[in-house]
């Protein structure tokens, strides 16, 4: 009887199992993504899975969504029941024990008060502290430290309503590119993009809701030419917090904050000029 069928049978099997295995390991490490709705705004999120990761998209994306949904119940002003919410209407402020992702976020904004000149500022005469121009770059940095930190994802992108935290590299082995979101009313001007590398952006501008942008000393909306302020930072939550700052400081004046304090920004005109400031040393 011929050997050569036991034989061929068995080579076949060997090469369909390593066929099998590569699939397999292709399909561990490959890209992944999903979205959904946060903050009255979206989000997403990318990320390269790796050999030793034990949970699948839908685990992580359960993970995210229950840390941003925390979040939302700390900071929206919108909701009643939220930790700012009741602080806000607290009549003796010493005397509410804040929680500690609270009180890191306005330990965050008084710094960034303090470096700007006030230029942003929490507080609103009358109405309490109001977190929203910070709140959104705090949320993607803890979500992306918790897929780099946690999960050990090297390759991931997080973006939440436009302010986007990038580390390593694409589906295409390359640095992330990120446009600069341009409004529909100004479809003529065309977007600069921006490449990430291990660091954050985060853009600022009146079109997301009109006025919501104000001058906390005047309480008025800032009066100039701007269209948007997009500020490139390591972290995503002073990237959000200076990019409402400068805007609110206006082209020019923003412009020479940000040479001075050597930040990353970049300012569009509503006639489509883009200026950007000097490169960080």
């Amino acid at each position: 009887m011929s050997r050569k069928f036991p034989v061929i049978l068995t080579l076949l099997l060997v090469s369909v199992g390593v066929f099998v295995f590569i699939i397999v390991s292709q399909q561990k490490t490959a890209y992944q993504s999903f979205h959904g709705s946060i903050f009255g705004t979206s989000y997403q999120v990318q990320y390269r899975a790796h050999e030793q990761l034990n949970f699948d998209a839908e685990a992580i994306k359960a993970e995210v969504e229950k840390n941003l949904g925390r979040i939302d119940r700390i900071a929206s002003t919108w909701k009643a029941d939220s930790e700012i919410s009741c602080y806000n209407r607290t009549l003796v402020k010493d005397e509410f024990q804040l929680s500690p992702e609270l009180r890191e976020i306005i330990k965050h904004a008084e710094e960034i008060k303090a470096r700007t000149g006030g230029a942003f500022d929490i507080h609103h005469s009358g109405k309490g502290i109001d977190v929203s121009a910070i709140a959104k770059g705090y949320a993607v940095d803890r979500i992306a430290d918790y897929l780099y930190h946690e999960l050990k994802i090297a390759d991931c992108l997080v973006e939440i309503g436009g302010e986007v935290k990038a580390r390593g590299n694409n589906a295409k082995g390359k640095l992330w590119k990120v446009a600069i979101y341009i409004p529909p009313s100004h479809s003529h001007i065309k977007g600069p993009r921006v490449t990430l590398s291990n660091t954050s952006m985060a853009t600022s501008g009146q079109y997301f809701k009109e006025g919501h942008i104000r001058n906390a000393a005047t309480g008025n909306v800032p009066e100039h030419d701007l269209l948007s302020c997009t500020v490139i930072a390591p972290s995503n939550t002073d990237a959000d917090a200076l990019a409402t700052a400068l805007y609110v400081m206006g082209g020019e004046a923003g412009l020479a904050w940000a040479n001075q304090n050597e930040v990353e920004a970049i300012f569009i005109n509503n006639d489509g000029t883009v200026i950007e400031s000097m490169e960080p040393r």
